[in-house]
């Protein structure tokens, strides 16, 4: 632009024939008590040297001769305006493909009240509001009033052309889903604990997105439910657009399905040892992430007992601690006793631990029953059933 000037102040010099070595520059005159006076500033350049100056000039604006030529930027695209509440709303809109070779400095929205029938479309209130990148709000609307809007582009040159919607909107009350109840985590297979988002002013929901699969989501009296058993793995992010009121409102959420691992646990000291029985347990401390559906302990004279022996206890669900009664061992022998908790993947044990059972102890007979004596010559004959123990 500096260069454009100085061509055009030097265009007037440069036009004198090239024979002439020097141009006559014109002189101010002023006027004092004695009369007009010249004041001379250069009354001549040499040409060579205006051409020298007007280059250099050149160079230093504009490195890259010649100059290039700043406009006003493209326009905006596919204006789209929607309500964002009572009193405002928000409009998208793409970008220019052509920023007229200046950076792209802001961008106006301009909101017009205006009747619905495009035949009537006479603005009467106008609202402005710049932005610097889609969406912009531009509140200040007036609720249940029809409006038009125009967007248009700016650089330091100046404006683009403007684009306006082709439909009208009306400010309204906006319909709402509040936050997820809760952020499932769970093993996969699992059945989940349901997951809960209340709305208002919705009449339903539209094609929820992002659940894992086995996982559904309904709507019922203003309260959506997602339910179910989930059966892949990973972080779901979901999404579940509203129907009817008014807005563009989602119920949105998180639910992370994990792989499950098998149960941990660890086996109870063995206490109360007899020559027939004792008493241990567990405490699973983790049901990795699915359901534990059995425990006990299981014990052999063999040692890495499994619950596959029939030698094993069953001693109700889930995690926790637990007690088993173990019985029908055999005195004065060695076993080998360990936990176990079965869920979904498969069967976990505790600690093997071995104890001993005590020998039969040494107590006085029981007494002979069914005693019968026959006499004889100097004897006796003594009938009797032995004692059990």
């Amino acid at each position: 632009m500096i260069v454009r000037i100085l061509l055009f102040s030097l265009f007037p010099f440069l036009s004198i024939a090239q024979s002439n070595s020097k141009v006559a520059i014109p002189v101010d005159t002023q006027t004092n008590e004695k009369g007009p006076v010249e004041a001379k500033r250069n009354t001549f350049y040499n040409l060579d040297e205006i051409k020298v100056r007007w280059k250099k000039a050149a160079l230093e604006n504009c490195p890259g001769v010649p100059c290039p030529s700043l406009y006003p930027p493209g326009p905006c695209s596919n204006i789209v305006a929607t309500p964002a509440g009572p009193t405002s709303a928000s409009v998208s809109f793409g970008l220019p493909t052509y920023d007229g070779g200046s950076p792209i400095t802001g961008y106006v929205v301009t909101a017009s009240s205006t009747p619905s029938a495009p035949a009537k479309r006479k603005s009467s209130a106008i609202i402005t509001v710049t932005g610097t990148a889609p969406p912009i709000i531009v509140p200040g609307l007036t609720l249940g009033v029809n409006y038009i809007f125009t967007v248009l582009a700016t650089n330091i040159i100046g404006p683009s052309p403007d684009i306006a919607t082709t439909n009208t909107i009306s400010p309204c009350v906006i319909n709402t889903a509040s936050a997820a109840s809760s952020s499932s985590t769970l093993a996969v297979n699992t059945p989940m604990t349901n997951i809960t988002h209340i709305t208002t002013l919705a009449t339903g929901i539209g094609t929820a997105t992002g659940l894992p699969s086995g996982v559904t989501a309904s709507w019922l009296a203003g309260t959506i439910t997602i339910m179910g058993t989930p059966t892949a793995t990973g972080i779901f992010n979901y999404t579940i657009p509203l129907t009817g009121g008014c807005g563009s409102v989602n119920a949105t959420g998180t639910i992370t399905v994990t792989a499950a691992a098998l149960a941990t646990l660890t086996t109870t000291t063995v206490t109360s040892i007899t020559d027939f029985g004792a008493i241990s347990g567990g405490n699973i401390t983790s049901d990795g992430g699915s359901s534990v559906t059995g425990r006990g302990v299981v014990w052999s004279s063999i040692n890495s007992p499994n619950v596959s022996l029939s030698t094993k206890t069953t001693d109700g669900t889930g995690t926790g601690t637990f007690t088993s009664t173990i019985s029908g061992l055999t005195a004065s022998t060695t076993y080998y006793v360990r936990s176990y908790a079965t869920n979904a993947v498969g069967t976990s044990y505790g600690t093997e631990l071995t104890f001993s059972t005590t020998a039969v102890p040494n107590t006085v007979p029981g007494a002979p029953t069914i005693v019968t004596a026959v006499a004889g010559n100097t004897q006796a004959i003594v009938s009797f059933t032995a004692p059990s123990s």
